[in-house]
């Protein structure tokens, strides 16, 4: 469609990627809530918060609070972090104990850490009609753990598995054992003035890597990086000068590749996870607005040395310092009407295979029975 601001910047070669007029509209924002998270796998946290029934984690899908807890059978299950009375949270920690009740702070509507409304104050004089609580129980939503240590979430019931969801990457996080990584001490989360597209786009950028973050190309071979993409999934393989930085750990159990490297991987729509033999690195942009991202980062590992997954943790901070300060450069002339973007590299595929998919997201309603069970 042709806009009034067509002209200034003229880019005759087609081009897939971020558009200004995608990033700075609080409309289309508030559509990607709905069609691009209210229908995808969203990573929450990890079983290490959820190990007594009562233990919860409290995360977003997109804009819309959820909490997952532990239940007395053993099980995981999520809802809606709101009370069914007047849309309070009701918990604005991220991780704790519920102990036997979640009770609203607003006007104590009190539940089950199965999701059912126990009580209601003054229930008699409050609805003298009566009150149907059977119906007005938390709202579920689809949980799974996978590998036994991360817990996802998902909002849809038409959506395919996780397992699904991830199918071209699967086989290989399975070669990793993740279920003998444990979480690193501390994490990473801040906030940014950035488009959390703009992030993902810069996730997925092979390119930027040498010049951004110049720091590793002594450490790794960069021109040779395979980049892949498949359904909800990306990669971007980045082999290692294993005489100077080996990622193997003494892990002898992967194919060569796996060993002789790491991955940038992505998976739709927020989560960009970095396997390496003995660790997992983890950072999630959670969008807040159409100029606002927060990231969460975490490190999963074999290491029990705190001096080196605090060398681990620094080095992630910086480069989550170099990519946001980076994409912040880049925010004027996105949010500016008349800028327009040139065409991607071969090695910017993954961020241009990512665009088109938020895009066919966007422009297709969700299902009428997207959410019934």
């Amino acid at each position: 469609m042709a806009l009034e601001t067509d002209g200034l910047v003229v880019s005759p070669l087609p081009t897939p990627m971020l558009q200004p007029p995608e990033v700075n509209d609080q409309g289309r924002f508030d559509l990607e809530m709905v069609r691009v998270f209210g229908r995808s796998w969203v990573w929450l946290g990890d079983v290490e918060d959820l190990r007594q029934p009562g233990d919860f984690i409290a995360g977003t899908i997109g804009t819309q609070p959820v909490v997952v807890i532990r239940q007395d059978d053993g099980s995981v299950r999520g809802f809606l972090n709101a009370c069914r009375h007047r849309a309070s949270i009701l918990t604005a920690t991220p991780t704790g104990n519920f102990g036997r009740t979640l009770t609203c702070p607003y006007h104590n509507w009190s539940y089950a850490i199965d999701g059912r409304l126990l009580g209601v104050p003054d229930e008699p004089r409050m609805y003298p009609g009566g009150l149907p609580k059977d119906v007005y129980g938390l709202v579920p939503i689809r949980i799974e753990v996978a590998w036994d240590l991360l817990v996802f979430g998902c909002l849809s019931h038409r959506t395919p598995s996780f397992r699904e969801w991830i199918a071209p990457m699967a086989d290989r996080y399975d070669r990793y054992r993740f279920d003998t990584f444990h979480r690193y001490e501390r994490g990473l989360d801040e906030t940014y003035p950035i488009n959390w597209k703009a992030f993902v786009e810069n996730s997925n950028d092979d390119y930027h890597v040498r010049f951004v973050h110049r720091r590793f190309n002594e450490q790794r071979h960069n021109l040779a990086t395979v980049v892949r993409f498949e359904g909800r999934t990306c990669s971007g393989y980045k082999p290692h000068k294993v005489d100077v930085d080996d990622p193997a750990g003494g892990r002898t159990d992967l194919p060569d590749e796996d060993l002789r490297g790491h991955y940038a991987d992505f998976i739709y729509p927020n989560l960009t996870p970095l396997p390496y033999p003995t660790q997992l690195i983890l950072v999630r942009a959670d969008p807040l607005g159409p100029d606002r991202t927060r990231l969460v980062s975490r490190i999963y590992g074999l290491s029990t040395d705190p001096d080196e997954q605090g060398a681990q943790l620094a080095s992630l901070a910086a480069t989550n310092a170099e990519d946001t300060a980076m994409v912040g450069r880049l925010m004027p002339n996105l949010q500016s009407p008349f800028y327009r973007v040139g065409p991607p590299s071969a090695w910017e595929g993954r961020a241009a295979h990512l665009m088109e998919l938020i895009r066919s997201d966007v422009a297709t309603p969700l299902a009428p029975d997207e959410f019934t069970a």
